[in-house]
């Protein structure tokens, strides 16, 4: 479970997979504790947290002294709405301007994962296809999972636009 870190000057900012459930929570948790990730962003819905045996992952990332953020998007698809994003990130980007290092997770740390990182590092001013290359560079591999998902970053970028004219 190794943590991917975006290489952007001034963010301290990870994608990873998720954690290992089960009787591997705790180490996976250390693991990114000792990585340096202060805080922990899972993009995993309820029913993804029981079946992966990621119950106590909240608890587990407080007993190892990480901060822990819940954000449920189905699999695949995209955050229920603009305005429940924008608070995610405003939590985001609050815990980056005060130092701490950020990782974010869904299933694999490849879909929904990279919507909340790109759109993370469009408000710190990168542009779409620049968050996106960051985050491939980082990963490996070609991010988001689908077309709908670039689109809603697309969309939000937009808005960001908007509301900073």
């Amino acid at each position: 479970m190794n943590p991917f870190w975006i290489k952007i000057e001034g963010v301290r900012l990870a994608i990873t997979p998720r954690p290992r459930g089960r009787d591997w929570l705790d180490d996976d948790i250390r693991f990114l504790q000792r990585a340096g990730v202060d805080v922990v962003v899972s993009a995993l819905t309820p029913a993804e947290v029981e079946e992966l045996g990621l119950l106590e992952e909240g608890h587990c990332c407080q007993s190892n002294g990480l901060e822990f953020l819940s954000f449920p998007i189905e699999d695949r698809s995209v955050p229920p709405s603009l305005d429940e994003f924008d608070g995610l990130l405003n939590s985001v980007t609050a815990y980056l301007r005060n130092g701490k290092a950020v990782g974010v997770h869904c299933r694999a740390g490849i879909g929904r994962s990279s919507m909340i990182v790109a759109s993370t590092l469009i408000r710190n001013g990168l542009s779409v296809d620049s968050a996106f290359s960051a985050i491939q560079e980082a990963r490996g591999c070609s991010v988001p999972d689908t077309p709908e998902q670039r689109k809603w970053v697309e969309r939000y970028s937009s808005r960001l636009s908007r509301a900073h004219k």
